[in-house]
């Protein structure tokens, strides 16, 4: 009976997963076709069982021909690496003092993150602009990155994990001599390494995926990311062929479909202590 359960499982779990890989699927081999056989085979098995005959690299020298999206993919690399890397050590740094330290008004601020939290971008994404702009640093790489450094939700997940961080292992890097910011960089954060992955991927992802915000930012073509860059190559072009955008589509997938296998066992591991769903 445990056999059949499991074997169910295993089952349901793999039809669930096929149903989120379809799309992907479908995106990757209609990259490799021209638009005649994409839309010929797009209500029949083909569109997903590829027919070799069918397929060829036409869609991504075109696509390269006229429009170099690599340019654009490393701005995105870029921007979302320093928000990751910076982001990190800030909104780490305040999660740890929230979780570890005392002082006045702590509570206060705690309770002030957290109604942050359900706030939506929408709701600040003008106020935000108008700060940036009279700032001066509108359609500038610090005026589009400062505004997303810190994160409340991240700042949150950290305290929540430091909360069950073993003071023991700081008391002992104390009378080693080491001090409070010696005892974070050298013992908290390797002891953490799984949340920091977490979090990590999480605003990676985040950046990678913003539009509405460098929409606004950013007007430069050179400074722009991938997701604005597309939109503007796309909005810009008369005749719009579906092979180009699948493959444009395919190559801005690669780097987070890379991220993900390489780090799957941290992304379970961090969900698991962070408490995400």
């Amino acid at each position: 009976m445990k056999i059949v359960k499991k074997t169910l499982f295993y089952i349901l779990a793999s039809l669930v997963a096929l149903q989120f890989l379809l799309p992907l699927i479908w995106m990757i081999l209609s990259s490799f076709k021209i638009d005649e056989v994409i839309y010929r085979d797009i209500d029949t098995i083909f569109a997903f069982v590829p027919r070799f005959s069918d397929l060829s690299f036409d869609s991504y020298v075109e696509l390269l021909g006229f429009y170099n999206i690599f340019k654009n993919v490393g701005n995105s690399l870029i921007y979302a690496s320093v928000t990751v890397v910076v982001g990190l050590t800030i909104n780490s740094l305040a999660g740890y003092a929230l979780a570890r330290f005392k002082f006045p008004y702590k509570d206060w601020i705690l309770i002030f993150i957290i109604a942050l939290m359900i706030v939506p971008i929408e709701a600040t994404i003008l106020p935000l602009f108008l700060v940036v702009n009279e700032m001066g640093l509108i359609n500038t790489i610090p005026g589009y990155l400062m505004p997303f450094i810190i994160n409340v939700m991240n700042i949150f997940l950290f305290r929540q994990h430091f909360l069950s961080f073993p003071g023991e292992l700081i008391e002992s890097g104390k009378i080693d001599g080491l001090s409070e910011v010696g005892c974070f960089f050298r013992i908290v954060m390797p002891s953490s390494l799984t949340m920091y992955i977490t979090v990590g991927i999480l605003t990676f992802l985040a950046s990678w995926n913003d539009f509405l915000w460098p929409v606004m930012a950013l007007s430069n073509a050179d400074l722009m990311p991938i997701q604005v860059a597309l939109n503007a190559v796309f909005a810009d072009t008369y005749n719009i062929f579906t092979s180009h955008m699948m493959a444009a589509l395919t190559i801005v997938t690669i780097p987070i479909v890379i991220l993900y296998i390489i780090f799957q066992k941290y992304i379970v591991e961090g969900s698991m202590q962070s408490g995400i769903k």
